[in-house]
């Protein structure tokens, strides 16, 4: 039996274009930025997506699907699938041959392709396959509403990594990082060899662009949610200590008005409720506090997997290791406590 989630049904935008979702407000058109090869493997370069799957025959998936260009020849894929009606999480990373455009967003490797029309916009019904580790989709997106710009304007700068070679780029920590929270989805998944086809009025995606020149270790977490009166938040944190303390980090809120916040995290925010992974040792935790004084508000969030972690599959044994996992929380928010769902991610670990 499935457990009880929060709805996932979509909200109603129409389809998105360059004169709804934000790029009037003197942002850049996403667009330009859809692909793009380094010469380089020091750039983070990915296409990152959070699914909500309500399938028509009744179950419940999160998944999440991370593709990543490293130069021009090496694709690195990691895939988490949530099952919601076992809490369980299964999962693994790669990194092998993959190719790529410069002109249009066609990435391609075993593990994972995503192959952009030539026609329209070049984004909307863009094909998403995957086929790893014993799951397979295969959908088209359509992004609808506004996008959701990381700190602001979809910059947001952390510890420089690089150079980057081109000068008009290179500025430490700069970084193309947004995200269509609200994409609709069509097609199915299949996991093991069993074929689910997915109810598109019950379920979507965050379809997330990340470029940057920046480092993020040894250890962060990012969180998302979707509230239910329709906001759409990221904080990240980074370098928590053992006690869950830490000092820096930030919060984008989107509003389904394309509104924007950028809102300091306090300092009574805490990660808690540390758990060892007991393959690799890497230390996790299963809750988070978020304070926003700034806004008078806060979120609490409660992981729904605690053993979320993801490896590197044989043979290669390398890439990341990484934890993903769906969760429910509430926030305190315009003076009103708020119901929301998401996902949050963790990459290393305090020690």
């Amino acid at each position: 039996m499935t457990n009880t989630t929060l709805s996932w049904q979509p909200p109603s935008f129409p389809p998105t274009i360059v004169n709804n979702d934000g790029t009037s407000a003197n942002r850049y058109d996403v667009r330009s930025t859809l692909t793009h090869l380094a010469s380089t493997r020091d750039n983070v370069n990915n296409i990152y997506m959070l699914y909500y799957i309500t399938t028509k025959d009744g179950p419940k998936f999160h998944l999440n699907t991370s593709c990543g260009m490293a130069g021009s020849e090496l694709q690195g894929t990691f895939v988490s699938l949530n099952d919601l009606q076992t809490l369980t999480a299964r999962g693994a990373s790669t990194i092998g041959p993959g190719k790529g455009s410069a002109e249009l967003l066609q990435w391609e490797s075993t593990a994972q392709s995503i192959t952009a029309p030539r026609d329209g916009d070049k984004w909307t019904n863009t094909r998403m396959k995957v086929d790893f580790e014993g799951v397979k989709l295969d959908v088209l997106i359509k992004p609808t509403g506004g996008n959701l710009n990381y700190g602001g304007n979809g910059a947001i700068c952390l510890d420089p990594r690089g150079p980057d070679l081109d000068p008009s780029i290179n500025i430490p920590g700069w970084s193309w990082y947004w995200a269509n929270p609200t994409t609709r989805i069509e097609g199915s998944l299949t996991i093991d060899d069993k074929e689910h086809e997915i109810d598109t009025s019950k379920s979507f995606a965050l379809f997330e662009r990340q470029w940057g020149n920046f480092d993020c270790r040894p250890f962060y977490f990012a969180l998302w949610g979707w509230l239910e009166t329709g906001e759409v938040f990221i904080v990240w944190g980074m370098r928590p200590t053992l006690e869950g303390r830490f000092s820096r980090g930030f919060a984008s809120v989107w509003h389904p008005s394309g509104l924007h916040e950028v809102i300091p995290i306090g300092p009574n925010s805490l990660c808690s409720d540390l758990e060892a992974s007991p393959r690799t040792g890497i230390k996790y935790f299963n809750k988070f506090f978020i304070d926003l004084p700034a806004r008078k508000s806060s979120i609490t969030f409660t992981k729904w997997i605690r053993d979320a972690e993801l490896a590197p599959a044989p043979p290669v044994k390398q890439y990341i290791t990484i934890s993903e996992s769906y969760g429910e929380g509430m926030c305190e928010w315009n003076g009103k406590t708020v119901r929301f769902f998401g996902h949050v991610e963790q990459l290393g670990g305090p020690e």
